[in-house]
């Protein structure tokens, strides 16, 4: 919202004011109950899984509030799944004349995806997507950037959407959007022009809790606008389909602040919106959740479990032999009871509760297995026999990813969409010449050029400040420009490089294994390679070639007679050349003196 490009003029569009603060409304009223359990799902992965009222009881019982909160580890192990099977996208061409685009465009993804730290967001977001249960990132033109593309994530509690959208890729929704806490100073330097709104929208109305607030609440309340004690207001940044086409309208309580069609255009030039959701499950209420959702009741039953389980290994229970038959009270006899040497009263008998404390354990252990299920297992990481075959491991690797295949598709998707919005913003709005690194190689970087210039032949136009003609240089075309660039995306699934050289490593060192060095010699490994100090290491392998093709003295003397042979030879072949032709000329010169002769009386007369 800060930096995004301004919406594009649009002939005949009116926003209606109120009409977009309904739709907002909307959005979030039908959703306030899906986002509170949302909330909820929060606050179990940070240990929040307590109710003040069940807090009180175990003070009450001097048994510790203690969370075994094997949610976190079972959301970070996904996690860890994520950012381990990272992907790299791959252009590649309709025709086989588009493979050097192809190419290009790759390299060029790469690059503004490693700018950006795309990986890094989508951890960010593979967070929203498992635990709240929806992330969304906008991709958008960026004026103030040297590569013109911007990756955002948006907050969960900032993203709103139709609440009437199925998918869980919100193909489906007629409007997406931010909703976005600003101070009003801030808005008003962004928009001077709506100061005067920005004050009266602040005075107007209150502040009330809610999940669309920046410190999100529990409570359900109405939707809040503006905060006057803080002088702070909503400010919406809204995307919607109207008349079929997709609109950008920023807005607050007060006024319109930007409006028009999106700046954003899709393959075929039409406005688009470019932002990219995606759920990880939806009801058929529309209420979307993830798989932290699936991990409450057996998180609750771990801790009320292990709690009962502590409970009663750690205190002996009491009862009467005999109805009035115990002495003194039954305070006096638990004081007894609860300590490890205590003298247990005459008249009182311990309740034995082995077979309940067994009976706990038990279920305890199957609470642990079924939320164990949701979290990568070590099958699922290739790490639960260390003596096992590297076939074997990825077998069973492969195995116990199939129950997080579905969930992980969900980001890829969602990561692929992302890649193809990024792909539309370079061919928007990086027109301009530009040369994109791509390899790190130590002490010989390699650029590829995107949009370069072709100089074409001089030709004569008049020089306004002398009024000469002059040749000026022409450009005869383009070169890698990305606008007219026509390429298929996917993502390749595999471990992600940290650039091309070291994809291009480890192609090298396949075909190295197959065909031998003979083939693939070892100068051509090292200098793929990421190797610290290469550069050094090739040089001195250089010198060292270059100094044992050296000759010895001795070789070194008849190298020189044979040097000096072969001079002989050349002279003594040119001298008798010389003499040859010297014997050819003899009658040529002669009969030229006879003429010469001849002529002198007549020149004399």
């Amino acid at each position: 919202m800060d930096d995004s490009v301004k919406a594009a003029p649009s002939s005949g569009y009116q926003p209606d004011l109120q009409k977009l603060k309904r739709m907002v409304e909307s959005a979030m009223s039908d959703t306030s109950n899906s986002r509170l359990q949302s909330l909820t799902d929060i606050n179990f992965y940070h240990a929040e899984q307590w109710t003040p009222a069940e807090r009180r009881t175990l003070k009450r019982r001097k048994q510790p509030d203690n969370v075994w909160n094997l949610t976190r580890l079972a959301i970070n192990g996904t996690l860890g799944v994520v950012k381990q099977s990272s992907t790299d996208p791959r252009a590649f061409p309709r025709t086989p004349k588009d493979e050097d685009s192809a190419d290009v465009v790759t390299k060029t993804l790469r690059f503004i995806a490693d700018k950006n730290d795309l990986n890094a967001i989508v951890v960010e977001c593979a967070f929203d997507y498992l635990v709240p249960g929806t992330c969304a990132a906008l991709v958008e033109g960026d004026p103030n950037d040297r590569l013109k593309v911007k990756i955002t994530q948006i907050r969960w509690e900032e993203f709103f959407a139709d609440p009437y959208s199925r998918r869980k890729d919100f193909s489906d929704a007629s409007f997406m959007g931010i909703a976005r806490w600003m101070f009003a100073d801030v808005v008003a330097e962004l928009y001077p022009e709506s100061k005067d709104e920005i004050e009266r929208a602040i005075s107007t109305t209150t502040l009330a809790g809610d999940t669309f607030d920046d410190r999100p609440s529990n409570a359900v309340a109405s939707f809040a606008w503006s905060d006057k004690d803080k002088r702070r207001l909503m400010v919406i940044e809204l995307y919607h389909r109207e008349g079929g086409v997709w609109r950008k309208c920023v807005f607050h309580s007060g006024g319109v602040l930007e409006s028009g069609d999106s700046p954003y255009v899709d393959e075929d030039g039409r406005a688009c919106c470019p932002i990219e959701a995606q759920s990880c499950y939806v009801d058929v209420e529309n209420n979307r959740s993830g798989i932290a959702r699936d991990m409450r009741g057996p998180q609750l039953e771990i801790n009320k479990r292990a709690s009962k389980l502590l409970a009663l290994v750690s205190m002996r229970q009491l009862q009467e032999s005999a109805p009035g038959m115990g002495r003194g009270t039954i305070e006096e006899a638990k004081k007894e009871a609860a300590k490890p040497d205590g003298v247990i009263p005459p008249g009182w008998t311990v309740v034995q509760t082995g077979d309940m404390a067994r009976g706990q354990a038990e279920l305890l252990g199957r609470a642990q297995d079924l939320i164990e299920r949701f979290a990568p297992n070590p099958a699922r990481v290739g790490r639960e026999a260390e003596n096992q075959s590297g076939r074997a491991s990825l077998i069973r690797q492969q195995a116990g990813m199939t129950e997080l295949a579905v969930i992980i598709g969900g980001i890829e998707d969602w990561k692929l969409r992302i890649y193809r919005q990024m792909w539309l913003r370079a061919r928007q709005f990086m027109t301009a010449p530009e040369y994109i690194r791509i390899t790190d190689d130590e002490g010989a970087p390699q650029f590829i050029g995107v949009n370069q210039p072709i100089e074409g032949p001089p030709a004569p136009a008049l020089d306004p400040a002398t009024g000469q003609v002059v040749l000026q240089p022409t450009v005869a075309g383009v070169e890698n420009e990305l606008a007219k660039l026509d390429i298929d995306l996917i993502l390749e699934a595999g471990p992600d490089t940290a650039n091309v050289q070291q994809e291009q490593f480890a192609a090298l060192m396949e075909l190295g294994k197959l065909y031998g060095p003979q083939e693939v010699p070892f100068e051509d490994v090292l200098k793929l390679s990421a190797l610290q100090g290469k550069r050094e290491v090739l040089d001195a392998r250089k010198a060292r070639m270059e100094q044992a093709q050296q000759p010895t003295p001795a070789q070194q003397l008849q190298i020189a007679g044979a040097e000096a042979e072969i001079e002989k030879t050349r002279a003594e072949t040119a001298l008798t050349g010389a003499k040859a032709r010297n014997e050819m000329l003899k009658p040529q010169m002669e009969a030229l003196k006879v003429t010469m002769r001849s002529s002198l009386p007549a020149a004399g007369v």
